[in-house]
């Protein structure tokens, strides 16, 4: 179905600008930007790693661990779509 469909095409582009823009920042963790999308990450993640495979698998780790509903937020605010209230 059209929803259905509309669904998956959201869920697809909103896992892969995750990863994209957190792997972005967990190889380059010295940009400010960077910084302060791995300042989102929870102690449980090794992001600062001084081991890149070890800071790539906490990303993996990190998207892989989200709700549909926690994506869909995350991706709206490093996207500036939603902003919280201040």
């Amino acid at each position: 179905s059209k929803p259905g469909l509309d669904v998956e095409l959201s869920g697809y582009k909103i896992v892969a600008t995750l990863m994209e823009t957190l792997i972005s920042a967990a190889v380059h963790p010295e940009k400010f930007h960077s910084q302060q999308l791995i300042s989102r990450f929870s102690s449980q993640y090794d992001i600062h790693s001084d081991d890149l495979e070890t800071r790539l698998m906490a990303v993996v780790d990190y998207i892989s661990g989200m709700t549909d509903v926690y994506a869909l937020d995350v991706y709206q605010k490093i996207n500036g779509i939603a902003l919280p209230i201040v």
